[in-house]
């Protein structure tokens, strides 16, 4: 008889707790302990103190009837799991502190319980893991790695971005004080405006390339909005010669590296 090949199971999606109002649950487990007559309520500890609240909770739970009781299980089951993955969190946050100013691994063995420096770095890539992964993700190191490649992708990216743009500034600066020169000659709506708005603001404070570069993203922006409003309204962007030069510019630049200026 053949024997049936066993299939492999698919992991299960991780669930993760979102955002909880856990002073609310505190009080509600309070109210709980109040009505179901806990002997010690007026020990009952302020609800922004979760571990002692649970603590507590915990003591005096034979003494509440058995549904007040099976109600007050489940609220503290709840709080319980907030507070591992506030825990969970806070020692990741300890480890890459530690590690930030030299700590080597086997100093953190005892406080991750393991027991070679190698542990300690596998379990932090799994505490990393468990803070980064998608619900379809595991809770593994090799998450953790793939987090970490992607993050430093985006993170080449972006500081690409910033540098090239942060090299058009001067450029876009000549070329916002024209658009703002010739304003009122511009036909813009409530979106054109907020970026003539972002520009007037910003034209002369842009002191890091960070900031440069996302002067030239308002430029742009405008350009964008402006040419919008006119198509979907079916009218021209400018009433003046002027607004007209400044805006060629403008989405000039936007579309190409270097446009001329004239003089």
């Amino acid at each position: 008889m053949a024997r049936r090949q066993k299939q492999s199971r698919k992991p299960r999606p991780a669930i993760r707790m979102g955002p909880i109002d856990t002073m609310g649950i505190a009080e509600q487990l309070r109210a709980l302990h109040e009505a179901g007559g806990d002997p010690a309520l007026e020990r009952f500890p302020d609800p922004g103190e979760l571990y002692l609240v649970l603590r507590h909770a915990e003591r005096q739970a034979s003494s509440l009837p058995e549904e007040a009781r099976g109600a007050a299980a489940v609220l503290r089951a709840k709080l319980w799991q907030y507070l591992r993955e506030q825990a969970d969190a806070g020692q990741l946050r300890a480890v890459d502190d530690g590690r930030g100013v030299g700590v080597p691994w086997q100093s953190f063995n005892e406080a991750l319980c393991v027991t070679t420096r190698h542990g300690a770095y596998q379990k932090a890539l799994r505490l990393k893991a468990e803070q980064v992964r998608q619900p379809h993700e595991r809770r593994s190191p090799e998450t953790a790695h793939a987090y970490e490649e992607r993050r430093l992708t985006e993170e080449k990216a972006e500081n690409l971005r910033v540098t090239a743009q942060a090299r058009r500034f001067a450029l876009a600066q000549r070329i916002a004080r024209r658009l703002l020169e010739h304003r009122d000659g511009l036909v813009v709506d409530e979106m054109a405006e907020y970026w003539l708005d972002e520009l007037a603001e910003t034209v002369d404070d842009r002191n890091s390339a960070f900031h440069r570069a996302n002067f030239c993203g308002f430029l742009e922006s405008f350009v964008r909005s402006i040419h919008q409003h006119a198509r979907d309204h079916n009218q021209p962007t400018t009433t003046t010669d002027d607004a007209r030069k400044a805006l060629a510019l403008a989405t000039e630049f936007a579309v190409q590296e270097r446009p001329t200026i004239p003089q």
